[in-house]
């Protein structure tokens, strides 16, 4: 029986997420913001709308590596206690 050629796919190299609509700041101007600044951001009212969900992702994963995932942890569990 002849050997099968089996096609190999390779992964494809972990990018960046997908860029934000127009009307949020894009990634660049994201990450020149202080860590102050991103969290004033991040616990806003406006940020719970749906369409800021993609926004909402990047500034955490920009504050879990400038602060650490337990730091956004924290801080997103006091958001829910605290009703900021």
């Amino acid at each position: 029986m002849p050997e099968k050629e089996f096609e190999t796919k390779t992964a494809k190299p972990v990018t960046k997420p997908p860029p934000i609509s127009s009307k949020s700041p894009k990634l660049e101007h994201l990450l020149s913001m202080t860590s102050d600044q991103l969290i004033k951001m991040l616990l806003s009212p406006d940020m719970a709308r749906s369409e800021n969900q993609m926004l909402r992702q990047q500034i955490i994963t920009i504050l879990q590596e400038r602060k650490g995932n337990a730091f956004v942890q924290a801080l997103l569990a006091g958001k829910g206690k605290t009703g900021k």
